[in-house]
């Protein structure tokens, strides 16, 4: 059996060779392989900027007193008491400060996209861009040596000269 040049391999999940890509325990033969492409993957961002926006009109209604606070209780807490109005700005600025944390914490994801006869799927998902460049630099490679040809004809190959009359 000959053995296959690897093209690149992270030791665990992932390897390239010449002939195909392998992903965890699903190997994709490369000739099968339609198009491949970077892709990435933008978090949704809307839920966060909703609860932020939430939290800060709370805020604006209790200080601008636009809410009708006067049928909430007064609550004692550590021996001061909090009114209707403190009690509104405490919640907006929890609603707040839960959407900033949120939308700190949604990054980017990039992925592997590949498109097959079984249609298209990413195959790789990572938080790190250059683990999935070098991947993807990795498949250029296998793809670019999978359609240049392995030897040269050189003289022994033949020449068809077309011409017309």
């Amino acid at each position: 059996m000959i053995q296959e040049k690897i093209l690149y391999t992270d030791g665990h999940e992932v390897t390239v060779t010449e002939s195909f890509f392998q992903v965890k325990k699903t190997m994709y033969q490369l000739k099968g392989i339609i198009h491949h492409d970077f892709l990435i993957i933008h978090p949704h961002r809307f839920p966060p900027l909703v609860a932020m926006l939430l939290g800060a009109i709370m805020i604006l209604l209790a200080l601008l007193h636009w809410l009708p606070l006067g049928s909430l209780p007064t609550i004692q807490f550590l021996s001061s008491e909090i009114n209707g109005k403190e009690i509104v700005i405490i919640i907006g600025a929890g609603i707040l400060t839960i959407g900033t944390v949120m939308l700190s914490l949604t990054k980017e994801r990039y992925a592997i996209r590949l498109a097959t006869a079984e249609g298209e799927r990413n195959v790789l998902i990572s938080k790190r861009r250059e683990y999935v460049t070098q991947i993807l630099d990795a498949l250029n490679k296998a793809f670019m040596s999978l359609v240049t040809p392995k030897k040269a004809l050189g003289n022994k190959g033949r020449t068809f000269v077309v011409g017309s009359r």
